[in-house]
């Protein structure tokens, strides 16, 4: 057990190294705005984002993608603000670095530093990879013969190869739950490529994809759904009049519905690349239900309140529907995940184990009494004796037996209470009193039986009595150590005891 967990920290040290070089590459490759570094644009970056003037250090920054919201006359620059975040991210995984190379292989540390600051990276990095195709667009449609130079280090390397990072974490400790995340994530980024004009993107004729009756955009040939998000979001609802030249009820709807769409699916594939190394829980598959549920709504209310305004040349796009699809598709699934992991915490054993205290204060303090199974007697109960503490007739000593481990049968205690029965690899690991303490509550069942709480099997498969022990914490919280309570947990979050859904 241990050589698999350290196997498993190396693996999030060695991709967590790979990640943290990607993003550093990012910033020292010469290929950022023809050939330039962006390390040398970052104080710029930085200025810019702070609103700081006079700047005289490094290049100029030139990826601008500055927006005004008119409500508050406030003018942000979210090309810098995404850079400045992406190199703040970069130096503190540099950082963390440390305690990641440090942790003990029975730590979940390594894992932790490795996917919050993968998560951070690839959720900033997407955002500066948006701006850098909507900066395109934008260049390609003012000039055809435009150059635009991409900054392969940064969307290329640096995102790129820390999400592949995080996916090969994801599939090397998750298994199948790892891959049903890539997946989604996998449709998520289709649904985002829905937002923009295909086309023109990737600098094909539009006559030429089906046979010229591909809708590009949302909105026709007059708005893609990026745009009309970041209409709402800066212009407000009144931004309606650029695209529908109406400012009734019914067309305010529509406007607001396609912009919201078009948020939503950003917003789904953020969150898809914050799951892929995530613990796959309960809540977690139900949020994601809801979250489709809300996109696949918003989409469908845009198609319908587009046909119910019959705005001149505004219709909705091919793209549109091939979105709708998408959010169905990752519905059914999150739906069916969700529901399969139901039973994971239903399923209960009956296998009991019988036990018996025996007075043996008369019995040598070393060796002591070692356990031996005995034969089944139908029509004989066990027998509970008190264990006798004053100077009781000199009991016969038991007959010697070579020490063994056990997986079922009764449980002896000498005199000062040091547990000798059954034993599986997490009693092992149980201290004296600790072992007294599991046994005393959950095979001899002292307190009696505990409703929705599998028995426990010494030596089996017992996930979901663990499982149920934090289900019903309230019930047992009192009654456990912290030592017990401890090692409970610890065996609950072992790699080989976790469900997968």
């Amino acid at each position: 057990m241990s050589t698999n967990k350290e196997s498993k920290k190396y693996l999030s040290v060695v991709t967590y190294c790979i990640a943290l070089i990607c993003l550093l590459l990012g910033f020292f490759l010469p290929i950022f705005n023809g050939k330039e570094l962006l390390f040398m644009a970052l104080p710029d970056a930085f200025c810019t984002t702070f609103g700081i003037d006079g700047n005289t250090l490094g290049d100029a920054f030139s990826r601008m993608y500055p927006i005004i919201f008119t409500g508050t006359k406030t003018t942000v620059d979210f090309a810098a603000v995404a850079i400045t975040a992406y190199a703040l991210i970069t130096a503190i995984g540099v950082v963390m670095l440390i305690p990641v190379l440090a942790a003990k292989s029975n730590k979940k540390t390594a894992n932790a530093c490795a996917y919050v600051i993968e998560v951070a990276a690839c959720v900033v990095l997407f955002a500066y990879t948006i701006i850098e195709i909507m900066l395109y667009l934008t260049t390609v449609s003012a000039s055809a013969n435009a150059e635009f130079n991409w900054d392969y280090g940064v969307i290329g390397i640096a995102f790129g190869g820390t999400l592949l990072m995080l996916i090969i974490q994801s599939l090397a400790y998750k298994k199948g739950s790892g891959f049903m995340k890539l997946v989604m994530a996998v449709l998520g980024a289709a649904g985002v490529l829905c937002l923009f004009a295909i086309p023109t993107l990737f600098s094909l004729e539009t006559q030429y994809v089906l046979d010229g009756k591909l809708w590009i955009t949302f909105l026709g040939a007059q708005m893609d759904g990026i745009s009309l998000m970041t209409l709402l979001l800066t212009g407000g609802i009144d931004a309606t009049e650029l695209v529908f030249a109406s400012t009734e009820i019914l067309a305010k709807i529509a406007f607001v519905s396609v912009a919201c769409a078009a948020l939503m699916a950003i917003i789904n594939f953020a969150l898809d690349i914050m799951a892929i190394g995530a613990t796959t829980k309960k809540g977690t598959l139900v949020v994601d239900v809801v979250r489709y549920v809300i996109e696949a709504l918003f989409i469908i209310l845009a198609v319908v309140m587009i046909f119910v305004v019959k705005a001149e040349g505004v219709r909705p796009a091919l793209l549109m529907y091939v979105l709708l699809g998408i959010a169905v598709i990752q519905l059914i699934i999150s739906a069916i995940r969700c529901a399969a992991y139901q039973p994971a915490l239903k399923t209960e054993t009956n296998a009991t184990v019988p036990s018996t205290y025996f007075d043996d204060t008369t019995a040598p303090a070393a060796p002591a009494p070692a356990y031996a199974a005995q034969p089944a007697q139908p029509a004989v109960q066990p027998v509970y004796l008190q264990p006798v503490y004053a100077a009781p007739a000199p009991a016969p000593a038991p007959a010697a037996h070579a020490p063994a481990s056990h997986t079922t049968g009764e449980i002896v205690y000498t005199a000062k209470e040091v547990y000798r029965g059954p034993t599986d690899s997490f009693i092992s690991r149980l201290t004296d009193s600790e072992k007294i303490e599991f046994a005393k509550l959950f095979l001899e069942k002292i307190n009696g039986s505990y409703a929705n709480i599998p028995d426990y099997v010494i030596g089996g498969d017992n996930k979901e009595f663990f499982s149920s022990i934090f289900i019903y914490l309230g019930k047992f919280r009192s009654l456990l150590s912290d030592g017990l309570m401890n090692k409970i947990y610890e065996e609950l979050n072992l790699p080989d005891r976790k469900s997968v859904v």
